[in-house]
């Protein structure tokens, strides 16, 4: 235990120690025979009192540490020192602090990657008796970590919110290392320009399409090479060409029919078939294709079935699930079949004693035939025709309505047709059958225009998928469709080319094109395009820096994602100053990358 005293000071020497509750109380005493005054510097020997001073330490063994220093105070023989006594002060804790500064830094190490709220209940069970307040006061009383200045080349700068539509701030983000170095409270040009400043030797700066932050750079450092977020240049245009599109597209685009019809019906009776199946049956198919090692989304596709359904099934037990499966008629069935098997035994307990099938009929009022039968041994509570669906009136001319439906028959004529082959029931069934087998099939219903040529519906937001990923990647839209849709809708094409071209110089880096793509831009005469392009031309250097240089303002965007993480997690007990410190001390730490 004395040595374990000495590593926190050479000058303590260990008196006794004594474990209680989880709690350990160690008793020191200090060795030095002169110290010197704090206030004046003046060294004295001359001992005035002493007393008892408590204070935590780190855990040993899982037992919270309590150390009591038998402290000493002195007289100061300095006649011009203003304290005519001082006590004795050590370097591994601060003035009148409750905690060693080791403890502290422990404390603090661990808050800074929770809530202080977290970190207190976690602190308490093993550590140290602390509450969620001075977890905050200690963040805040931590130096935020010094950076030389004159050494920063290279920087991402964007902005976060504070507090979203009211308070933003302004994060910068080393290029080379990676690592946030500063962050201020406001997104101001003012403010910005006077920060960047503080930073002499800048030469590159990363940044998104901003005004307001092109200004600052501009008046803290001309000469600095401004470079556009290529991020926000892409979203931008796909921003602008979405917005054109929607006024010219419907949200259900037409094109001439390129699908294989057999592979539509295919589909169409396999979804018909899923229909019919009980939810006990679609659990056996469940099982079955489980075992082929499909997937959970291919078995709802192939079953027709919501995920969320499937999910609900899976987790239930056995059960659970077979209670599920009882529909109504099968518990009111089941009931009616254990009375019935009650009066079968009381029957066949009556035939045991001797009675006869006479008197048997005569004591229970069956029938005879009724007692012969529930006297046989092979005999089945089970109603022969449990389970089996009855024939309605329009059960034989189903089929014949399906393919006049196919043909794409009027349904006035379809019932006046089967009237004529014999059905004599009501015409709204029909009409209510015709209704149900349209809203089953409308998805993949055919179309047809005035000129007989068949047509399919693509959705407007699977097109939209073709801005921003290439044709083979969006499996949704096949190339034939792809071609059919520039073929009907040539301004499509155009919309499509012009994006695609401004990617590809954005990847292989091709400034040479730049101008050339402007020029063929502006001839389109869109005007939503005209406005990307206005933007464009008002930051054009930084623009063309993007184009020729590897630098992103992505680390940026990271760095912000994990910003707000810790700001949620402060939420409540947050300042700005304490985010920054909290965010400052990971980054010296290397525990945020």
């Amino acid at each position: 235990m004395d040595e374990f005293i000495k590593q926190l000071d050479p000058n303590l020497d260990y008196i006794s120690h004594e474990i209680k509750d989880g709690k350990c109380y160690i008793t020191v005493t200090s060795n030095r025979k002169e110290v010197t005054c704090p206030f004046c510097g003046w060294p004295s020997s001359r001992i005035h009192s002493t007393y008892n001073r408590t204070f935590q330490d780190l855990p040993i063994q899982g037992n919270k540490v309590f150390i009591i220093i038998r402290n000493r105070k002195f007289f100061c023989d300095n006649s011009d020192c203003n304290h005519t006594t001082f006590a004795e002060r050590f370097d591994f804790i601060s003035y009148k602090a409750k905690k060693t500064r080791r403890l502290e830094d422990e404390i603090v190490r661990l808050s800074i990657n929770c809530s202080s709220i977290t970190a207190s209940k976690i602190l308490k069970e093993n550590v140290v008796d602390i509450g969620k307040s001075t977890v905050c006061n200690l963040l805040k009383k931590k130096e935020t970590p010094v950076i030389d200045k004159k050494t920063i080349t290279a920087v991402c700068i964007d902005d976060f919110a504070i507090k979203k539509r009211r308070s933003y701030g302004t994060i910068m983000v080393d290029i080379f290392t990676h690592q946030i170095l500063d962050m201020i409270d406001s997104r101001d040009y003012e403010t910005v320009c006077e920060w960047l400043k503080s930073y002499p030797n800048l030469r590159i700066i990363s940044r998104d399409g901003s005004v307001t932050y092109n200004n600052a750079i501009t008046g803290a450092h001309p000469e600095a090479l401004q470079i556009s977020d290529r991020f926000h240049l892409l979203k931008n245009l796909t921003s602008y060409v979405t917005e054109y599109l929607k006024k010219r597209l419907k949200p259900q685009v037409s094109i001439q029919s390129v699908s294989q019809e057999i592979k539509e019906v295919e589909t169409i009776k396999q979804a018909n078939e899923n229909r019919k199946l009980t939810l006990k049956e679609k659990y056996e198919k469940i099982k079955q294709l489980s075992l082929e090692g499909r997937c959970k989304t291919e078995i709802c596709r192939s079953l027709n079935m919501d995920i969320r359904a499937y999910d609900k099934l899976i987790a239930m037990t056995p059960e659970e699930r077979e209670k599920l499966f009882q529909t109504k008629n099968m518990i009111i069935h089941e009931e009616k079949v254990k009375q019935k098997m009650e009066r079968i035994n009381e029957v066949r307990e009556l035939k045991r004693i001797g009675l006869s099938n006479i008197e048997i009929s005569r004591r229970t009022g069956l029938d005879r035939k009724t007692v012969r039968r529930y006297l046989d041994e092979n005999f089945n509570p089970v109603h022969a025709s449990y389970g089996k669906k009855r024939n309605g009136k329009l059960t034989p001319y189903i089929k014949t309505i399906d393919e006049y439906l196919e043909r794409g028959m009027m349904g006035s004529y379809i019932v006046e047709k089967i009237h004529e082959m014999g059905y004599d029931g009501s015409s709204s069934t029909v009409r209510h059958y015709m209704t149900d087998w349209k809203k089953r099939r409308k998805k993949y219903y055919d179309r047809s225009r005035e000129d007989g040529t068949k047509t399919e519906i693509i959705k407007r937001e699977n097109i939209f998928k073709l801005l921003y990923h290439p044709i083979e990647k969006v499996k949704i839209i096949s190339e034939k469709q792809f071609e059919m849709i520039c073929k009907e809708y040539p301004f499509f094409e155009k919309i499509y080319k012009i994006t695609w071209e401004f990617k590809d110089m954005l990847t292989n880096k091709n400034i040479e094109a730049f101008d050339k793509w402007i020029e063929r831009a502006k001839n389109l005469n869109i005007p939503e395009i005209n406005s990307f392009i206005n933007g464009v031309e008002r930051d054009m250097e930084a623009v063309r820096n993007a184009i020729k240089y590897e630098y992103s303002n992505g680390l940026v965007e990271g760095c912000i994602n994990k910003l707000k993480v810790i700001k949620r997690i402060m939420y409540g007990r947050c300042s700005f100053e304490t985010l920054k410190t909290k965010i400052l001390q990971l980054e010296k730490m290397r525990l945020f990358n």
